[in-house]
């Protein structure tokens, strides 16, 4: 299929060489009279733009169509006429056939010379390309933070100011002046009148050299600018855009990671916390994982735990988050309980355990088992249903006071097991810093990373 499509082209390109040789022949001064047509008919559209609107039916009716018409109405060969000049008459029918582009043959000279044609533009663009590519990209790609800043800054300087004032600019006189120089800088004659003139002037140029070399010694190199090395006239010059203040520390973020504990609420059972796993989410009640029935994803150890991608640890350990009150609320959780940071340490945390825990409330389908339980073990209060009708309706009072004011999450200074559910987590931070790329050698793991 390639080899078809570029034999396919290489049978019609042979147009767009021809029209490029046609240009390289008028700008190259090869006839001096088209060559100045071309700048008188560019001079007229720079000074009334609106012909360039007419310039491509122009160019259809007298470089398309009346070749096309002449060649159907050829003149008659020079010797059936006895006058001097060529005899050339428009009238009668067409004596020829009409002129059509054929695709050339492949074993004809123009396929060729079309093959050459082809791999001498392919080359020029290479070359091209390469030029461009090491004549821009050093002050582009920011491999020079300084150089490509100032460029940025020029740049972006210069594109405001001709938001206002482009309309300002006289636009037709600058392409009229800048056209017309470029073609006449392609003049032979020319050429050598600046050739002669720089070889007369080489003597003072080097006379000039002597006497720059001597100044130099008085003034400093800069970033490419050349600054007086006397402080007051250091200070006039306009250096402060070769000291653009780059930053030099990377950015820095707090990563976090949550530790999950698990207990059995089955009654009369241990109940004592388990390590579960560390995961990049509280795993809360209202979670979607968790309302899905899906376990906590996550590694066991702190080891394990991986930086986000592009990212690296900056410090050494993990630190544990005591002021839980925070994220609770920043992430709007509901149905957990947590510590007050500083409150009561009788019996906070059974067993003396570091704080900055958030357990989930039980839920009442786990009271009213175990009610059930301890009344099918005989332990339930008897006196309770004896009670005079009075108190019970003042239970009843402030029972719906209680949930007229009753928060979705509890703060306590200490709690017991009894006023927990079935999980609870609390919240490591630690300081994460950007990587450069080239030290970038950990592979991307999404169950071991931390979560900014």
């Amino acid at each position: 299929m390639l080899k078809l499509h570029v034999a396919n082209s290489l049978d019609r390109i042979g147009i767009v060489f021809h029209f490029q040789n046609q240009v390289e022949r008028l700008l190259s001064w090869r006839k001096s009279s088209h060559t100045f047509s071309f700048l008188f008919i560019y001079s007229f559209i720079c000074l009334d733009p609106n012909l360039l609107v007419a310039l491509p039916i122009t160019v259809i009716l007298l470089f398309i169509m009346v070749p096309a018409f002449a060649a159907r109405h050829p003149p008659p060969p020079s010797m059936s006429t006895s006058s001097t000049t060529p005899y050339y008459s428009y009238q009668g029918p067409a004596l020829a056939p009409a002129k059509t582009i054929k695709p050339a043959s492949e074993t004809s000279k123009d396929f060729f010379r079309n093959m050459r044609d082809l791999q001498n533009v392919m080359a020029d663009f290479s070359d091209v390309h390469d030029a461009t590519v090491s004549l821009f990209a050093p002050i582009t790609n920011f491999s020079n933070e300084k150089l490509s800043s100032i460029v940025f800054l020029v740049l972006t300087i210069t594109a405001a100011l001709l938001f206002l004032t482009a309309h300002l600019l006289p636009w037709r006189f600058i392409l009229l002046l800048g056209g017309n120089a470029a073609v006449l800088s392609n003049h032979p004659g020319l050429q050598e009148f600046l050739q002669n003139l720089l070889g007369d002037s080489s003597g003072a140029v080097k006379a000039d050299l002597q006497a720059e070399r001597a100044e130099k010694k008085k003034t400093l190199d800069m970033y490419g600018l050349s600054m007086q090395s006397n402080p007051s006239a250091a200070v006039s010059l306009l250096d402060s855009l070769a000291d653009i203040s780059l930053d030099s520390y990377p950015e820095e973020r707090e990563v976090e990671i949550f530790e999950i504990q698990n207990r059995s609420l089955a009654p009369y059972s241990e109940s004592e916390w388990d390590h579960f796993i560390f995961s990049p989410v509280p795993y809360d009640p209202l979670s979607p994982s968790r309302i899905a029935g899906d376990r906590p994803r996550g590694c066991r150890f702190f080891e394990d735990v991986q930086p986000p991608p592009g990212w690296a640890w900056k410090t050494k350990k993990w630190k544990l988050d005591l002021d839980c009150r925070e994220w609770v609320v920043e992430r709007m959780i509901t149905g957990v309980g947590f510590e007050i940071p500083g409150a009561g340490p009788e019996g906070s945390m059974a067993n003396e355990e570091i704080g900055g825990w958030v357990w989930d409330l039980p839920s009442q389908s786990a009271s009213r088992d175990e009610d059930a339980v301890a009344t099918a073990l005989g332990y339930q209060d008897y006196g309770s249903s004896s009670k005079p009708a009075s108190i019970q309706e003042k239970k009843k009072t402030q029972k719906g006071k209680q949930k007229s004011s009753s928060r979705d999450w509890e703060e306590q200074g200490h709690s017991g097991f009894n006023g927990m559910g079935e999980w609870r987590r609390r919240r490591w931070v630690r300081v994460v810093q950007r990587a450069s790329v080239s030290s970038e050698t950990d592979k991307e793991k999404p169950s071991n990373q931390g979560k900014t």
